[in-house]
């Protein structure tokens, strides 16, 4: 014989057959029939083997069949085995004690979240709950009607109503004023848009359909743990501390199982003693009951109250099953849309971001485009004609000084002796609002330290000895113009901090006095040091680097510029001429060769001097004996060695080449090394060798800073 034992909303029925095969599912043919959306019309079978055994077939179900929690398509069944057929769990012979004893007054839901209220119906015998409980009434009307024991009578109809209960599910509702407060709080909820303020009308509904004196709604966070979402008291209150205040094993339990727990008295309830937080927390009646949405569990809601028994029991049970269903829903719109608006938000943000991104892109590429621009000095705004060159490396420093000469910024100079830093400061306030006004400049290595202070200050008189009267300072005469203080990494840290207080608030205090005087001087500096490492060597004031390099022109080594040697050459030549009153001369192309290839470590000011000593010297020809004696010696051969000249101008011509392939591949790839190395086809530390060869590391970092790198 095959006997199944069902089990729907807490009822458990036996089903005996006396056939070697039974077939479940919906069909009006089958064994067994269960009216069910999620059951397929012939969802499974049970048939006897020809051993004595049993075996139960998937008959190609929509939701497959279940045994002991695994989908299978056939396998063997011994007796307790569970079955799971859509939203009906049933067990095959017998079920287990557990199951048959079930905690609080059990409502079974399903894991699809249908809540398992099915018609159930064996082949020509439907099992209706109404119908059934209409004629136990009736019988014990007859029984009152035959039967004088009164006493006896209301024992056995109290027997019958509590076996009925048990057996068959009460309505959700007891009245219909409980389905319109269901319906009016569900749409109360409904109309809610946002997700805090869904959870809080949420759980003063649950307490106020049920009387409870605290409600909690525990849902899963993001790490999957179960947390306390919203506590709320019979006010409408927030309770504080919430994850204290409630038995934290109760609910997961529900979570876990999806049955729901009612406690009539939960310090005697034998069922809760496992758990000490019931005791310690002095509940009473306690209702817990778990959310539906989409097959799978997504919180529980929790209700307490710590002073009244039997508050909960079956029309509470059953109302908040329904709102539950209603309440799943609207905490699951309310997240979505709490999600949707969150992602908007951040999808505005970095539509904002990229917008931004955009502009800035869109500024550097312009400003990219100007910078790749064939160079010539017909696009700079302004005179630079004392600075004799058209070289890229020097067009590339002009064009930085065009931008600022107009401001009222602080420029730092920066590059080897002899470059001329001190034109450029020239240039900076010839051609900035302020070429009216007085320009004057100060070496602050040639003075002593003990005379700078009063040289750039002033002085009173009786200041010191020879101070024999006030005398105004260098600033003081540059008011209003530029003051441009040449080799400013000289200076020592006493006097750094002075100059810092006249570059911050534009006063000073002459030597000898107490007055402070006010004074508005552009300040130009220059240097042939490297002041940022300087001031890691703690020789010069991080904050007063930082007040000077507000813009930084970097001027090429005549290395870095071989291409101007000629211009610059034919311009020395005519200076010199024209000084010394006689007619200009030639260069022979041996010379020139010998200036080619010299490496200048004086740069223009060494080569100006040796032109002025060449003409001195020499006849109507500049030749490589007019020179001085080191530029002599550093040629390669002699002069009558036809091969040591083209040997030696090959390696002068090659370097220069070098040089000019490495500095315009640098330029085409931004300034990126790597980029530049691949194109070149050497390795990154050999072009970073010959950037250190060719002395070609300030024209790399002004080029990394143009493009931001």
């Amino acid at each position: 014989m095959i006997t199944l034992i069902l089990d729907i909303r807490g009822r458990r029925e036996t089903y005996p057959f006396h056939a070697d095969t039974v077939v479940v599912g919906r069909a009006e043919d089958c064994d067994l029939r269960i009216d069910s959306r999620f059951v397929t019309g012939r969802h499974c079978r049970i048939e006897k083997l020809p051993d004595g055994g049993f075996r139960i077939a998937d008959l190609d179900s929509q939701n497959g069949t279940l045994v002991n929690g695994a989908d299978v398509q056939q396998t063997r069944l011994a007796p307790g085995d569970e079955i799971r057929i859509g939203p009906v769990r049933c067990w095959f012979q017998h079920a287990p004690r557990e199951v048959t004893a079930p905690i609080g007054t059990p409502t079974e839901v399903t894991d699809s979240g249908e809540t398992a209220e099915v018609s159930v119906s064996t082949r020509g015998r439907t099992i209706d709950s109404s119908a059934a409980e209409h004629a136990l009434r009736e019988l014990m009307k007859e029984l009152r009607n035959t039967h004088g024991d009164q006493r006896g009578l209301a024992e056995l109809e109290r027997l019958v109503l509590d076996v009925s209960g048990r057996i068959f599910p009460k309505p959700a509702f007891q009245s219909s004023l409980d389905a319109a407060r269901v319906s009016a709080l569900a749409r109360s909820i409904a109309t809610s848009d946002d997700f805090e303020r869904t959870l809080q009308l949420i759980m003063d509904a649950a307490t106020e359909l049920t009387s409870s004196e605290r409600g909690f709604l525990v849902l899963r966070d993001a790490n999957g743990a179960w947390r306390v979402r919203c506590a709320r008291n019979f006010d409408h209150e927030s309770v504080k501390s919430p994850e204290h205040k409630i038995s934290r094993s109760l609910a997961e339990e529900v979570a876990r199982t999806g049955r729901p727990v009612i406690s009539v008295n939960a310090q005697d309830d034998e069922r809760l003693t496992a758990w000490n937080s019931v005791a310690n927390l002095k509940l009473r009646s306690v209702i817990c009951l778990p959310l539906f949405f989409r097959e799978r569990v997504i919180g529980t809601l929790y209700l307490d109250n710590r002073f009244r028994e039997g508050n909960y029991g079956e029309r509470e049970l059953r109302l908040l099953e329904t709102f539950a269903d209603q309440a799943s829903v609207a905490i699951e719109n309310a997240r979505l849309l709490k999600e949707n608006t969150e992602q908007e938000s951040a999808l505005k943000e970095r539509k904002r971001e990229l917008e931004d991104l955009a502009e800035v892109l869109e500024a550097r590429a312009q400003s990219t485009r100007a910078d790749m621009a064939p160079l010539a000095r017909s696009a700079l705004q302004h005179d630079y004609s004392a600075i004799i060159g058209e070289s890229t490396a020097l067009l590339h420093a002009l064009r930085l000084l065009d931008r600022v000469v107009a401001s009222d910024l602080p420029v730092l100079i920066t590059g080897e002796s002899g470059t001329g830093k001190e034109l450029i400061a020239a240039a900076v306030h010839a051609n900035s609002a302020r070429k009216d006004k007085k320009y004057v400049k100060e070496n602050c290595a040639a003075i002593p330290e003990s005379l700078l202070e009063s040289e750039l200050f002033g002085h009173k008189r009786g200041a010191f000895t020879g101070a024999v009267a006030d005398r105004r300072g260098l600033f003081e005469e540059a008011h209003g113009g530029t003051i441009f203080l040449d080799e400013i990494g000289e200076m020592s840290l006493e006097m750094q901090a002075k100059l810092l207080r006249v570059l911050e608030n534009g006063e000073i205090r002459p030597v000898g006095s107490h007055e402070v005087r006010r004074v508005d001087a552009r300040v130009v500096t220059a240097t042939n040091r490297d002041l940022e490492q300087l001031v890691r060597e703690g020789r010069f004031r991080a904050d007063l680097f930082f007040r000077l390099n507000v813009v930084n022109i970097p001027l090429p080594s005549l290395r870095e510029r071989m291409e101007d040697l000629p211009i610059l050459i034919r311009h020395f030549l005519d200076l010199a001429a024209e000084r010394m009153r006689i007619p200009v001369k030639t260069v022979d192309p041996l010379a020139m060769r010998q200036l080619r290839g010299w490496h200048w470590p004086g740069n223009i000011r060494e080569l100006q001097n040796e032109l002025q000593r060449a003409m001195a010297l020499s006849g109507q020809v500049i030749t490589a004996e007019d020179l001085s004696a080191n530029l002599r010696e550093a040629r390669p051969a002699s002069a009558g060695s036809g091969a040591g000249q083209l040997k030696d101008v090959a390696r002068v011509a090659a370097g220069q080449k070098e040089i000019e392939m490495i500095r315009r591949t640098l330029e085409e790839t931004g300034f990126l090394k790597a980029e530049t190395a691949r194109r070149l086809g050497i390795s990154r530390p050999t072009l970073d060798q010959k950037i250190k060869q060719f002395d070609l590391d300030a024209f790399v970092a002004e080029g990394r800073k143009r493009h931001g790198r």
